[in-house]
């Protein structure tokens, strides 16, 4: 699900957390906002803007929205939530959407933490020999630790910059290494389907399901080839015809929506399936954040070598 700008998965778990929580003890929205306890200032910033909104007749949604605190897809929701009297349900399942996320997002930084660690102590004690033996002194030694370490963090800076001054021409490569794009298209294939199923869960009509669906794909040119393929359909179309015209949705996943339409359960049989679907992926993002520190390691130890 596409995040605003200036929230982050951890922030927007909190949130909805939060808000899930007042929402089940009966607090009027206007009132719980004010309990909402975040040390970011520009979210402080928001809720408030939210919070006038309300008092004037906004509704949760278009409050939230035009706040800049809820995305297209959030808002969709929570007008969903507001006219069921299902709120509390659709916060919490945003709740434990992007808690799960913060979760695995943070679960990889840590596995680079030590790596980092590594890379400083080997930048700092290869040079000492020839340091104490007097071959250099004391300001190349630190231009040649603590230097090549800030270099280093430079340039991994600046290559982050350049994803994102460059982010059409990274999304058209991601998509070109079969095993890159195999990965790449899976986890949004499956983030497509998780959310197309919590809208209609929530009562939206297919065709503003899967609009709003394909939004929650970050690679631009895939987001692209969904979102021409779903405007392509025929008005009227079902979900599994319009999903059989884009290559990239799995079989399984025809399958299960064409089963789901049959049965008149198709929101719940996606739910299913992405959740599923969603577990395996867990279980190779797991693998990757074991592998990216031994990967780390190998790259110090052939520096130290060099």
């Amino acid at each position: 699900m596409p995040n605003n700008n200036s929230l982050n998965s951890e922030l927007l778990a909190s949130l909805f957390t939060q808000l899930a929580r007042l929402e089940k003890s009966g607090i009027p929205s206007s009132q719980a906002l004010a309990l909402v306890n975040t040390k970011n200032k520009s979210l402080n910033l928001q809720l408030k803007v939210m919070q006038n909104k309300l008092r004037t007749g906004y509704s949760i949604a278009r409050a939230g929205f035009d706040a800049g605190i809820f995305n297209r897809i959030h808002k969709a929701l929570i007008e969903a939530g507001e006219s069921s009297g299902q709120l509390a349900a659709i916060y919490q399942q945003q709740a434990n959407y992007y808690t799960k996320k913060s979760k695995c997002l943070k679960k990889i930084k840590s596995q680079l933490y030590l790596p980092i660690l590594v890379l400083l102590l080997a930048l700092l004690i290869k040079p000492i020999p020839p340091l104490i033996t007097g071959a250099i002194n004391l300001g190349y030694y630190l231009r040649i630790s603590i230097g090549t370490f800030l270099l280093i963090g430079l340039l991994c800076w600046l290559a982050y910059q350049l994803t994102l001054w460059f982010k059409p021409l990274l999304h058209q490569l991601q998509l070109q290494p079969p095993k890159i794009s195999t990965w790449i298209i899976k986890r949004q294939v499956n983030e497509f389907l998780f959310i197309l199923a919590l809208l209609l869960e929530g009562g939206l009509v297919a065709s503003e399901a899967l609009e709003l669906a394909a939004d929650s794909i970050k690679n631009s040119v895939l987001k692209k080839r969904f979102k021409i393929e779903i405007r392509m359909s025929q008005a009227g179309n079902s979900v599994t015809d319009t999903l059989s015209t884009i290559d990239e949705i799995p079989p399984t996943a025809r399958q299960t929506a064409h089963t789901g339409e049959i049965s008149g359960k198709l929101a719940s049989a996606l739910l299913h399936y992405s959740r599923h679907q969603g577990e395996l992926i867990d279980i190779d993002n797991d693998s990757l954040a074991k592998w990216i520190p031994r990967w780390f390691y190998a790259a110090v130890v052939l520096g130290a070598i060099v």
